[in-house]
């Protein structure tokens, strides 16, 4: 029995994205700045900044989004493709320039209600891909989504 349920519910992992360094690129000036100048605690918070983007993932698993965040204390957060409501995908003029975009996922999930990709290469391919999995999911599951308004 111990098996089977492992087996029902696995969820293996189908992709890793993480966010680009750009959007690191002042505290990289500011921390080569404060290499000329010698300024150890400037050089300190810019390799924090690096780590915390370098270590800053999501997660694509068969019926799970995951976003894992952190260095020394680490957080995830998890989402079911069936929760999400709608998604939406912004290229503002600097991020264009560098092929990158912010992806936001609008979720009926009280303790998640937004998850954003920062930064990350083809948006929309992300939201397609994210759709594709929303759908799947919701056929497997046999899960409808209703929306209840105040009147």
């Amino acid at each position: 029995m111990k098996n089977e349920m492992i087996h029902l519910y696995s969820d293996n992992l189908i992709k890793v994205i993480s966010p680009s360094q750009w959007t690191n690129a002042a505290w990289i000036i500011i921390g080569v700045g404060s290499v000329v100048i010698k300024f150890p605690l400037l050089m300190l918070l810019t390799l924090i900044k690096i780590l915390d983007v370098y270590y800053w993932r999501y997660e694509f698993h068969e019926r799970t989004l995951m976003e894992r965040r952190g260095i020394l204390k680490v957080t995830r957060r998890e989402l079911h493709y069936y929760r999400i409501k709608s998604i939406k995908v912004e290229e503002p003029f600097w991020m264009r320039l560098l092929g990158l975009a912010n992806v936001t996922v609008l979720t009926s999930d009280p303790y998640l209600p937004e998850l954003v990709f920062y930064a990350v290469k083809n948006g929309n391919g992300i939201r397609n891909e994210l759709r594709g999995l929303v759908y799947q999911q919701r056929k497997d599951e046999g899960v409808r989504e209703f929306d209840m308004f105040q009147l």
